[in-house]
């Protein structure tokens, strides 16, 4: 069965910059970008309804984002029976180990701190891979 990932993250760069560092791992077809949390609910909402939605291998979130942050649609997504088994990475600018302690409470699979450089989110995103795909 064919896997693909869910990323939310409201940076314009940091979607091209992830989504560039998927292609270099051969992964580019198998990604939905969001702007922000609301529209991943509302996309869960619209179409687990439908026949055939397949649920995500993997969501990706970026902490700080308009509407619904990541840490709400993290608590939102954990506490929902039909969405809480879906592993969640965390990946955010924040470095702070409080950050990461909260969300891994909360149920996030991972939390990674975005890199300065693209050959680190090239290899972040093969861990990814690796992992999830």
């Amino acid at each position: 069965m064919e896997k693909f990932f869910w990323i939310a993250d409201d940076d314009p760069d940091d979607r091209m910059i992830i989504k560039d560092a998927f292609e270099e791992n051969n992964f580019a077809d198998s990604l939905s970008f969001f702007e922000d949390g609301e529209k991943v609910i509302n996309r869960f909402e619209k179409e687990s309804q439908e026949v055939g939605f397949r649920y995500p291998s993997l969501l990706i979130l970026d902490l700080n984002m308009p509407k619904v942050n990541g840490l709400e649609l993290l608590i939102h997504l954990k506490s929902d029976r039909k969405t809480k088994k879906i592993p969640i990475v965390i990946l955010s600018t924040s470095k702070s180990s409080q950050d990461k302690e909260k969300m891994m409470k909360l149920g996030a699979d991972d939390f990674i701190t975005k890199p300065f450089s693209f050959d680190s989110m090239i290899e972040i995103t093969r861990n990814l891979i690796e992992k999830y795909g």
